[in-house]
């Protein structure tokens, strides 16, 4: 079982977008790479032309163990381009949260030394743009609720990618 791998850098000659799509037991993952970073994934089946490329197998292929409990850190690297410097600091922070493991939006906040920004913290996981990798499924209530994962109909989805990671079966 691959427990981690190390984050390396994939030279890449000068690629603009790139897309792909994953069929995950919870829907159709869409994501997006450019320039060989990965800046965008969603569970969404969007209309878009699949490339292939090396990395977009790499991602597919790191989903595909994910799915099968395989692979519990991802190596696919990913880049930010959107998002206001807050943002950008509370999704690196997400990508510190083990596999299987939860924080809180109030340790979150914590971390990144803004202990009043809970709320803001909530804002910026809702608007990450690269689902699963950049795990804010993994971020919960202070109480251990399920709340947040871009609105209310999200949560849903939260609970089964975390059951997922915890071993448990309710897909």
């Amino acid at each position: 079982m691959l427990s981690s791998i190390n984050r390396k850098i994939i030279p890449v000659q000068h690629v603009t977008n790139m897309f792909g799509k994953y069929q995950s037991p919870f829907g159709t993952i869409t994501f997006e790479i450019q320039d060989g970073f990965l800046m965008g994934m969603t569970i969404d089946d969007l209309p878009v032309n699949e490339d292939h490329h090396p990395l977009i197998e790499q991602t597919k292929r790191e989903l595909e163990l994910y799915f099968q409990h395989q692979l519990k850190v991802f190596t696919v690297h990913v880049k930010f381009n959107d998002g206001t410097p807050f943002q950008r600091e509370v999704w690196e922070a997400m990508l510190n949260i083990p596999y299987g493991k939860t924080k809180s939006y109030q340790e979150i906040a914590l971390e990144i030394n803004r202990p009043k920004a809970l709320r803001a913290v909530g804002q910026a996981c809702k608007r990450n743009p690269i689902g699963i990798i950049v795990p804010c499924h993994r971020v919960i209530g202070k109480d251990g609720s399920m709340t947040g994962y871009s609105g209310k109909a999200y949560v849903g989805l939260k609970r089964k990618l975390l059951d997922h990671e915890m071993g448990l079966s309710r897909e």
